[in-house]
C-alpha cells in the first residue's frame, strides 16, 4: 500500500483497503484507509475514517491505533485532536517509545517545545536505538534555536549527540531540523499590521481615521472568509473545531497546575489592553492639542470596560467555571489589573468633564497609560519565565 500511494496509484491502494478489509480490521483498518485519504488530499473523508475509527476504538484498544490516528490527524493539520489520541496511546502503553515520540511532534506543532524536549527524551530513554526517538529529539531541540538558528546553548550538546545517533542509524539528514512556525511568524506579521494601523487612527485626521479603520474591518472580513474556506475543505465546521480544542485545553489544565498559572498570568497582561486603546488614545489625544469632547471620551471608556468585561467572561467560557475562579484568584494578578484600570478609566473621565485640563496632565496620564502595560508585560515575561523553569524541572 505504501508504495501504491507513492507511486499516485491511490484506486489500487484503495482496493487494498477495502470495505471487507476495513470490517475485518476494525479501527485499524479505518485508520489505514484515513491515511491514505490523506495523501490522496481528500481531508473531509480522512477525518470521518478517523472519526469511525476512534469511535468503535475499545477501552483495551492497542495503542498502535492510538498512535495512528495521532499521525493522520497531524498531517490533517488537526493538532489538539491528535493530541487527545496521543494521550490515549500514552495511557495504554505508557512503556513505549511510539507514543512519546508523537507527543513529541504534536507538543512541538502546538509551540510548547519544553514538553516536546520531554516527551522525546522519554523515547530515547526507553528505545535508544529507535531512529524515530532519535529524530523526535533532535527536532524538538532543534526548535529551540533563537535567532542566530543555533539550539539553546543548555541543548547543544544533547542535539548534537541525537543527530550523531541519527545520522548513525540512517536516518536523512533533513529530517532533523524542526521547521519554524510559519503560523507564529503570520501572527506577529498581522499584530504589526495593525499596530500601524491603530498607529495612524490614533494620530491622524477623519480621513486616516476612516482608513485605518476600513484597513482593520477588510482584514477581520479576510481571516473569515480563509476560516470558512478551511472549514468547506476538512469538511468540519469551525465551532466544531473550536470545541474541541477547548475541551483538550481544559483537559490538560485540569491535571497540570503550571499550565493553569501560565494563562492566568497571561490574561492579566491582556486586560489593560483594551484600556490603552480606548482612554489611553483619548488622554493622548488630548496631549496632542486634539481632546475628544466629553460624550467621546465617555463613549470610549465605556468601550474599553466592555472589552475587559468581555475578556473575563471569555475565560470563563473557554476554560469552565473552575478552572476560571482558580485563574482569576491566582496571584492577586486579575485583582490588581482590575483596580489599576478603574483607576485609570476615572482618572481620564474625570479630567474629561473638567474641560479646561493643562497639557502636563493628559501627558502624564497618557504615559501612565502606556508605561502600565509594559511594565505588566515584562512582568509577565519574567513571571512566565520563572513557570516555566519550574514546570521544567518537573518534566
Amino acid at each position: 500500500m505504501h508504495v501504491l500511494v507513492g507511486q499516485g496509484r491511490f484506486a489500487e491502494a484503495h482496493s487494498l483497503v477495502s470495505d471487507a478489509f476495513v470490517e475485518r480490521n476494525g479501527s485499524a483498518g479505518y485508520l489505514l484507509r484515513a491515511w491514505v485519504l490523506t495523501q490522496e488530499r481528500r481531508p473531509a473523508e480522512a477525518r470521518e475514517a478517523v472519526d469511525w475509527a476512534l469511535a468503535i476504538a475499545g477501552p483495551a484498544e492497542a495503542a498502535d491505533v492510538f498512535v495512528l490516528a495521532g499521525v493522520v490527524l497531524l498531517s490533517l493539520d488537526e493538532a489538539h485532536a491528535a493530541l487527545t489520541v496521543a494521550l490515549r496511546a500514552a495511557g495504554s502503553d505508557p512503556d513505549g517509545w511510539e507514543p512519546s515520540v508523537l507527543l513529541s511532534d504534536v507538543y512541538r506543532r502546538l509551540g510548547r517545545v519544553p514538553d516536546a524536549v520531554a516527551a522525546a527524551r522519554r523515547a530515547v530513554a526507553v528505545a535508544p536505538y529507535e531512529a524515530e526517538a532519535q529524530v523526535a529529539l533532535a527536532r524538538s531541540l532543534s526548535a529551540t534555536r533563537g535567532l542566530t538558528g543555533r539550539p539553546a546553548r543548555r541543548h547543544r550538546a544533547e542535539h548534537e549527540s541525537a543527530v550523531e545517533r541519527a545520522l548513525t542509524l540512517g536516518v536523512d539528514p533533513g529530517q532533523l531540523t524542526a521547521p519554524r512556525g510559519g503560523a507564529l511568524i503570520g501572527g506577529i506579521g498581522l499584530l504589526l499590521f495593525w499596530g500601524v494601523q491603530l498607529y495612524r487612527m490614533e494620530t491622524g485626521d477623519t480621513w486616516q481615521l476612516i482608513a485605518g479603520g476600513a484597513v482593520l474591518t477588510a482584514t477581520f472580513v479576510l481571516v473569515a472568509v480563509l476560516v470558512k474556506s478551511g472549514s468547506r475543505r476538512s469538511g468540519i465546521s469551525a465551532r466544531t473545531r473550536l470545541r474541541g480544542i477547548r475541551a483538550t485545553t481544559r483537559t490538560e489544565l485540569a491535571g497540570d497546575d503550571w499550565l493553569w498559572r501560565i494563562g492566568a498570568v497571561h490574561v492579566g497582561a491582556a486586560l489593560p489592553l483594551p484600556v490603552l486603546l480606548s482612554t489611553g488614545m483619548a488622554a493622548d489625544r488630548a496631549w496632542r492639542g486634539h481632546a475628544w469632547p466629553l460624550w467621546a471620551t465617555a463613549t470610549a471608556a465605556a468601550a474599553g470596560v466592555g472589552a475587559v468585561l468581555v475578556v473575563l467572561l471569555g475565560v470563563r467560557w473557554w476554560y469552565g467555571a473552575w478552572l476560571a475562579r482558580r485563574m482569576l484568584r491566582y496571584g492577586r494578578l486579575i485583582l490588581a489589573q482590575l483596580v489599576a484600570i478603574s483607576l485609570l478609566v476615572g482618572v481620564t473621565l474625570a479630567l474629561a468633564s473638567r474641560g479646561d485640563v493643562p497639557d502636563w496632565e493628559w501627558a502624564a496620564l497618557a504615559v501612565v497609560h502606556l508605561g502600565w502595560i509594559v511594565l505588566g508585560w515584562l512582568g509577565a515575561l519574567l513571571l512566565v519565565w520563572w513557570i516555566q523553569v519550574r514546570r521544567r524541572q518537573v518534566l
